[in-house]
């Protein structure tokens, strides 16, 4: 069987966890999974003919703007994962799109949801669904277990804690800093007592493009049972995470 493949209603992808892809504790890296739904997401696009190169063609392109996961359980290093996502609705400017983290025998590992906005390149307006060049792409209304990717918003203002250049490495094609290092950042940017621990839900916004030559200043803290990692530049928030563990 191929490692990604259609199966009428999901769209999957099959894949085995290396040693780079997790962490001191051997489990896996939370910016690795939340990178992998990106991928896979744009796998489906691709291999429905829904191509990148198609949409830049029309003066069009896909971001997205939010992403959560809820965690039934970790996964570890060398266990094989089997990603199942699938289109749920477009409402408003915003796509959905839903996955779900299976074990080879079944049992639901991790639930995400991710939500999109098409972007008119000529003057980056956010544009209507209904903009889209391809009308009535089928949808499912199944929803996953995952938590709602909510606008993260810390109760009090959160102290500062640090800085982080943006490198070159940091970049993808769009020549922004790509989706998943923001929470790579957040993640660097936990207290060490927390670094170890497993993520229970994870909920992170992204605000605002961030380029080489910007410099985020971090800010985080409590904020009730929440752990909250915010990104600024110039004062105005490029990112915001939240993360809620798993008790000890």
């Amino acid at each position: 069987m191929p490692d990604r493949w259609f199966d009428g209603t999901y769209y999957k992808r099959e894949i085995t966890l290396n040693y780079s892809d997790c962490n001191t504790e051997r489990r896996v890296f939370l910016h690795y999974i939340l990178g992998l739904f990106s991928e896979i997401a744009g796998d489906e696009s691709q291999s429905k003919g829904r191509t990148h190169e198609a949409l830049v063609s029309r003066g069009k392109i896909f971001l997205i703007t939010r992403m959560s996961i809820r965690f039934n359980r970790t996964p570890v290093v060398n266990e094989t994962l089997i990603f199942r996502t699938w289109f749920r609705k477009a409402e408003g400017k915003f796509f959905f799109r839903d996955c779900e983290i299976m074990s080879p025998e079944g049992g639901l590992i991790a639930s995400i949801s991710g939500t999109w906005v098409l972007i008119d390149l000529s003057d980056h307006r956010v544009l209507d669904t209904g903009d889209h060049p391809i009308p009535n792409v089928k949808s499912f209304s199944e929803a996953a277990e995952s938590p709602e990717c909510k606008k993260v918003i810390s109760e009090t203002p959160l102290p500062i804690i640090g800085c982080r250049p943006v490198y070159y490495t940091d970049l993808d094609c769009n020549y922004h800093l790509n989706n998943t290092t923001y929470t790579k950042i957040a993640t660097d940017f936990l207290p060490s007592e927390y670094q170890s621990r497993e993520v229970r839900d994870y909920v992170v916004n992204f605000s605002k493009e961030t380029k080489l030559g910007d410099t985020l200043e971090i800010r985080g803290g409590h904020s009730g049972e929440r752990y909250i990692i915010q990104g600024f530049v110039d004062d105005i928030q490029h990112f915001a995470s939240e993360f809620t563990f798993s008790e000890s």
